[in-house]
């Protein structure tokens, strides 16, 4: 009787604790044994489907997840897996799925998988192209206002916290945020520059979180773009993470100055060495009030990342994820609560990072009425934007639905100068989204057109589809 057969009639109980047992010691074919536990904690035919795929690539000769996934076992400490397992995978994806599933039944929309939140504009550093040197440096949010949130975060089945800024660490109330909502996993993005001994191990024995330290080339990419001396503090930071054995990655803002670094095998390698388990390549997009369109990359160098994910995809043992490129993996934009959205310091409850309007300030109304107010609602019946998934964005791909959004919902801007986008820079704006779609139509009908192994499975994260959730939202970040 094969593995499958012997646990074919378990309960999600029984399931969930066999998975926890099997954690705590390691090979191939109990990795392959998770998968089958993992489909007896779910109907859910996405999620089911990207088990199945992970179980694909675990079975694949040569396949980069299976050292992925045993790198990443062996690395953490034993309880850790367990509260990775607890958390990221049973609290948000089983768990939290039927939750939402219930909650989509009595309210006709379903709540988004990760929610970004942004407690302080406070950042030490003054990083040129991010996307908060609009806003007004408030003290930013409470953490009585925050801990309301993740509650009714919790109860709409929400468990996946991004946790941006400013700098996180300048948070008086990180560590115990963290500590007081066990049932969350949190993604804590940094600069890296405050991190510590002492920090990192706090982050190892807290357990439900992973740091993801902003990186963008070598030091004198990353020092042009944040300032004297920050690429040998992210360096020490990722010592200090990778001797606490704190599960973290990295993120690349890509402009069209570092992009050929920040794509490139030599400095992916030089990353891995370090101890990065995901990588993250965001598009520098001008929102900010001060933007710079010259910064942005060109049709052609946009198509050359994508080449070059793919390729690290079948090639590296880590996660990778290109926010705009992955369209495809789940089906055009995810932004205005579909996926996700965002909670800036000032309690704006924006549709994006990236999108800095709003018709709510979280202080005033429940999460629930947030998530579904005409400006969302005006977002989500638009998605996908484009049929070519390769153009997902209303903002840099289809510009004329964000103006059309903006007209229909009337939301209000969230800073001062987060209207240029949509105003000053139309007519450059609408320029490059015509310049990227006669490139990014000839790919999608030559490469991804009636393949649908291509756009139904999920390399962004190397776990096919839903797991998509899990990259994506290992992401949303530009600074």
């Amino acid at each position: 009787m094969n593995f499958a057969e012997q646990i074919k009639d378990f309960s999600g109980h029984q399931a969930s604790k066999m998975i926890v047992e099997t954690l705590r010691r390691i090979s191939d074919e109990r990795l392959i044994q998770v998968t089958y536990l993992g489909e007896k904690l779910t109907t859910d035919y996405e999620i089911v489907g990207a088990i199945k795929g992970v179980r694909n690539m675990l079975q694949t000769p040569g396949h980069p997840a299976k050292k992925m996934f045993r790198e990443i076992l062996a690395y953490l400490p034993p309880k850790n897996r367990t509260i990775i397992f607890n958390t990221l995978f049973n609290n948000a994806w089983f768990m939290g799925n039927r939750k939402r599933d219930h909650f989509e039944k009595e309210h006709g929309f379903r709540p988004p998988f990760v929610m970004i939140l942004s407690p302080t504009w406070q950042c030490n550093l003054r990083c040129a192209g991010c996307y908060t040197l609009g806003y007004q440096r408030h003290p930013g949010l409470s953490y009585d206002l925050v801990k309301r949130v993740l509650r009714e975060c919790i109860d709409i089945g929400l468990h996946f916290i991004t946790v941006l800024g400013g700098e996180p660490f300048m948070c008086p109330y990180l560590f115990q945020m963290i500590e007081e909502h066990p049932q969350i996993f949190f993604q804590v993005y940094t600069n890296g520059t405050l991190m510590t001994k002492e920090k990192a191990e706090k982050i190892r024995d807290l357990g439900n979180a992973m740091v993801v330290v902003s990186c963008e080339g070598y030091e004198e990419e990353t020092d042009r773009w944040r300032g004297p001396g920050v690429f040998k503090k992210i360096m020490e930071a990722m010592d200090h993470l990778k001797k606490a054995r704190v599960l973290f990655g990295s993120s690349a803002t890509v402009t069209k100055n570092n992009i050929e670094v920040v794509s490139s095998e030599e400095w992916l390698d030089m990353l891995l060495e370090k101890g990065i388990v995901a990588q993250m390549y965001f598009l520098y997009i001008p929102v900010n009030g001060q933007g710079d369109i010259n910064l942005m990359v060109t049709p052609e160098q946009r198509n050359h990342l994508r080449k070059q994910v793919m390729h690290f995809r079948g090639t590296k043992p880590m996660f990778i994820l290109d926010f705009w490129n992955d369209g495809p993996h789940v089906r055009g934009c995810i932004a205005g609560g579909r996926r996700y959205f965002h909670i800036n310091a000032n309690g704006d409850v924006e549709p994006c990072v990236y999108t800095h309007v709003a018709m709510h300030n979280i202080k005033d109304v429940p999460l629930a009425e947030a998530l579904n107010s005409p400006l969302f609602q005006a977002i989500r019946r638009r998605q996908p934007h484009n049929e070519n998934h390769l153009r997902p964005c209303m903002i840099i791909d289809n510009p004329h639905i964000f103006r059309d959004v903006i007209e229909e919902a009337k939301p209000y801007f969230t800073h001062k100068g987060a209207e240029e986008i949509v105003t000053q820079m139309r007519e450059e704006i609408d320029a490059y989204a015509a310049r990227f779609a006669v490139l990014a139509d000839k790919v999608w009908k030559e490469e991804y057109l009636n393949k649908p192994g291509v756009t139904t499975s999920c390399a962004s994260s190397s776990i096919p589809q839903t797991s998509s959730e899990i990259g994506i939202s290992m992401s949303m970040k530009s600074n």
